[in-house]
């Protein structure tokens, strides 16, 4: 009996994993940002050896910061993670890929499951409990309303009294 979750548990699943992943990544913006700030985040890249240690630092700073609260909100939620799975192959090619698996010793641990779960919401979205969701929703209803405008306005058009064989939607008929 291996079933897959209701679609109402799934979405609080991906709410509830959402949250969590959202606040460990603005925990860490604020980390890089205000308790270290700019200057000592630059300084850490630059001592690990990352490329561009200026343009890296800032980077992942804004992408963890900002992401981190976009996440918690389920906004541009696939945006997000998709930078963020840059900013763990990076951390996991120049920094902790040589320490092995186990984060205690400076491992890819952490950064793997980060990944992992970055790759869930990739693939699933955000859920229904998110921005995401309710723009998705609006957009659709306005798509379906324009449709269902032009459809009426179709049949409007073709039932005038004063339409000629010239005058219709796609300009006149094809002569060959």
């Amino acid at each position: 009996m291996n079933r897959a979750l209701s679609a109402p548990v799934g979405d609080i699943t991906l709410l509830i994993a959402r949250i969590v992943l959202g606040g460990v990544l603005f925990a860490h913006g604020i980390q890089k940002m205000i308790i270290n700030g700019f200057a000592k985040t630059f300084e850490l890249f630059e001592a690990m050896g990352i490329p561009l240690a200026i343009a890296s630092s800032a980077f992942v700073t804004v992408v963890e910061f900002v992401g981190g609260l976009l996440l918690l909100l389920g906004a541009l939620t696939r945006i997000v993670v998709g930078l963020h799975i840059v900013v763990m192959v990076g951390a996991a090619i120049f920094v902790h890929a040589s320490h092995g698996i186990f984060a205690q010793d400076g491992g890819w641990e952490l950064v793997g499951v980060i990944a992992a779960c970055e790759l869930t919401f990739a693939t699933f979205g955000a859920g229904r409990f998110s921005i995401d969701h309710l723009v998705l929703q609006r957009s659709r209803s306005r798509v379906t309303s324009v449709d269902n405008n032009s459809a009426q306005a179709e049949r409007s058009y073709s039932t005038s009294p004063t339409r000629s064989l010239f005058d219709r939607p796609g300009g006149p008929p094809s002569t060959g």
